[in-house]
């Protein structure tokens, strides 16, 4: 019933014949049933249907189609399986392919004798002697362990801010592996989405911030880390289940300041990119452009966002995604999808964000 309604409140606001209602019905289902009816951020009781028609109706009649359709044709929902995939693969398709090369290197050995270099001691040692962290609650750590029992528990943790006792019981497990007083050859640092790249390393008033630079330095100037890592010797990878281009781009060139400042490799890899051609800007023909420019409350804006150096309308950094997390939508993405903090724009998926506004 409550399905039948929504429906009938988005065919009225969009002042939809019968033909158009028979028409547009199945997708909208296919859509909300396969995909967006997932989203966990919608408040109680709420489901796609209903949130569209609520948040078209904002717009003028006129500009409701446009909006309507590039939600049909631009929207990009990454499901709680698609994401999951993501953790499962990263290590078999991408990870382990890095530790083959590597042992094939050191033993001499051509790479493409895959099964040779597999069953060998120096591949069994990478394997077994290389970290993962998770860098933020989204790298699906539990997912990542379950997918790969060939990897230990010891050496994947949720987190990559490890307390000193937690660090002291790592270093007992690498003496047990015949690692004592040799570095690890590899840290990986998982995450599930990188948007602009900002946040894992930028300089701000010449120094180095960022998730990545936070955690470089920390092991490096840490007692407890001494003897655990020894840069350039320990290789750090960056995995991500998404990524666009623009992230990637800053990320590299972040990394290059990395090995500057810590002497540190920094690879970077990623499951499922997103390229340039997804993103949208002022200067896009698309015709939702008309309504990101008008509809737009910079009361969203803090000093976090700041950091983008840009307005939202285009999202965080003028990323001018069109994309949603099945757990969350991110301030990358186009403010008109998640605009939250405002008296006079709704959000279609209304979004968590971790920086309050303090009252």
């Amino acid at each position: 019933m409550r399905d039948a309604l929504a429906e009938r409140l988005l065919a009225s606001v969009m002042n939809w014949s019968p033909v158009d209602v028979a028409r547009e019905r199945p997708i909208l289902q296919a859509l909300a049933l396969l995909k967006y009816d997932e989203y966990q951020q919608f408040s109680p009781g709420m489901r796609f249907v209903e949130s569209l028609a609520l948040w078209l109706e904002q717009f003028e009649p006129v500009e409701r189609q446009t909006a309507y359709d590039f939600i049909r044709s631009h929207l990009v929902f990454l499901s709680e399986a698609e994401m999951a995939h993501f953790a499962s693969v990263m290590y078999p398709d991408y990870l382990r392919p890095l530790l083959l090369a590597c042992a094939a290197a050191l033993d001499g050995t051509n790479s493409f004798r895959v099964g040779r270099v597999a069953h060998g001691k120096t591949f069994e040692s990478l394997q077994t002697s290389t970290l993962f962290f998770g860098l933020s609650d989204g790298a699906r750590v539990d997912q990542f362990r379950r997918s790969n029992r060939e990897l230990s528990h010891e050496q994947i943790y949720p987190s990559y801010e490890l307390a000193k006792d937690r660090v002291e019981k790592l270093r007992g497990w690498l003496a047990k592996q015949n690692l004592s007083g040799n570095p690890v050859p590899a840290i990986v640092l998982l995450d599930d989405f990188a948007g602009s790249g900002k946040s894992y390393v930028r300089e701000e008033n010449g120094e180095l911030e960022g998730k990545l630079a936070t955690f470089l330095r920390r092991i490096t100037t840490a007692p407890e880390w001494s003897g655990i890592v020894k840069f350039p010797e320990t290789s750090v990878v960056v995995a991500l289940y998404v990524a666009t281009a623009q992230a990637l781009d800053n990320i590299r060139e972040g990394a290059r300041l990395l090995e500057d400042r810590f002497g540190a490799l920094v690879d970077i890899h990623t499951v499922q990119f997103l390229d340039n051609r997804l993103r949208l800007s002022s200067s896009s023909d698309e015709p939702f452009v008309k309504l990101v420019e008008r509809y737009y409350d910079p009361a969203a804006e803090n000093e976090h966002t700041e950091r983008g150096g840009t307005n939202l309308k285009y999202g965080f950094a003028a990323c001018g995604l069109s994309m949603v997390l099945h757990h969350n939508t991110p301030n990358n993405s186009l403010y008109l999808l998640w605009a939250e903090d405002s008296e006079t724009v709704r959000p279609l998926f209304q979004r968590f964000n971790r920086h309050r506004r303090e009252a």
